[in-house]
């Protein structure tokens, strides 16, 4: 143990000064640190974190907080309502198909746009809720101006039937019945109002409802990429490279 006391720093310069000045100030920087070290006080030790404490840093904003989780559990929404889309494989109705071409080709794009787009709103509306009487019948007069006469064949063949009643001519729904038959004439409207649409104009928010829904993508050539007929292998002609030790 080094002894710090003022005698033994003072002989130890009376010892050291008769070796020189340099000497004598080695040998007290060498006991200076050591007796501050000896007379500082122990560290107090790091203080626990207390119970109550968060587990997050104490500047987090709750509202941010918030925001993220609904933004994460609208995405996993979504999520599930794409996968319940794609497993509900709607069966393609291809005469209906070409009577709608024929309806847009003959009219034009941009004239029809509009019609397609609310007659698709009010099936989309009535396959969302098939148990609403409400829905199920319709006065001719609305639909004359939402979607045109020209379209009602298109009700029609939704299981729509035009009747008369007390407050005028309306077109009545078959019922439940025809919920599979609805959703057919469904797909193939908004398919063709969706063929419809503009690709230079529409915004990235259209488009990426359009891909989670499964919609078709106007100006988006479909290529058939499906192999009839696998070809089988063939054994290769090129020869493999003989190592140094092979003759």
């Amino acid at each position: 143990m080094v002894d710090t006391s003022p005698s033994s720093t003072a002989k130890a310069m009376a010892s050291a000064g008769e070796e020189g000045p340099a000497a004598a100030e080695a040998q007290v920087a060498h006991q200076v640190p050591t007796a501050a070290l000896a007379a500082a006080p122990a560290a107090a030790p790091a203080a626990a974190p207390a119970a109550t404490e968060g587990y997050g840093p104490g500047d987090v904003n709750p509202e941010l907080v918030l925001q993220a989780i609904e933004a994460v559990t609208q995405a996993l929404a979504e999520s599930k309502e794409a996968k319940k889309l794609e497993a509900e494989e709607v069966r393609e109705d291809l005469e209906l198909r070409k009577r709608l071409e024929a309806f847009t080709a003959e009219k034009g794009a941009e004239t029809v746009r509009q019609e397609l787009g609310n007659a698709s709103k009010i099936l989309r509306r009535l396959s969302e809720d098939i148990l609403n009487v409400k829905l199920h019948a319709m006065r001719r007069e609305v639909l004359e101006r939402t979607v045109g006469e020209s379209l009602f064949f298109t009700f029609e063949e939704a299981g729509f039937q035009e009747c008369s009643t007390e407050t005028g001519q309306v077109l009545r729904w078959a019922g439940p019945d025809c919920s599979e038959r609805l959703k057919e004439v469904l797909h193939e409207v908004q398919r063709a109002a969706d063929l419809c649409l503009d690709p230079d104009t529409m915004s990235f928010d259209q488009v990426s409802e359009m891909v989670s829904k499964g919609r078709t993508l106007p100006g988006i050539l479909q290529i058939d990429d499906k192999v009839e007929k696998p070809l089988p292998a063939k054994d290769s002609a090129l020869e493999r490279p003989k190592k140094p030790w092979e003759k």
